[in-house]
């Protein structure tokens, strides 16, 4: 999902609860588009790998500092 800021909005709240969870993982395209990467997905197969933004429910939901999360 391409989720670039509109009139200075911030990215983050666009992907819902991702966007602060500890298990996320921003993922930017060659072009600029940014994609959630859900590491549970990793690991139990209940998580989608890419969830459909926004998240506005998630079991595995964690708060934590996602700006520090990794970005290829």
């Amino acid at each position: 999902m391409n989720d670039r800021p509109r009139n200075g909005q911030a990215p983050g709240p666009a992907a819902g609860l991702c966007a602060g969870c500890t298990h996320v993982r921003r993922v930017t395209s060659a072009r600029g588009s940014t994609f959630y990467l859900c590491r549970l997905s990793l690991v139990d197969p209940r998580f989608p790998r890419y969830p459909a933004l926004p998240v506005v429910s998630c079991a595995g939901f964690e708060p934590g500092d996602s700006e520090g999360a990794g970005s290829s």
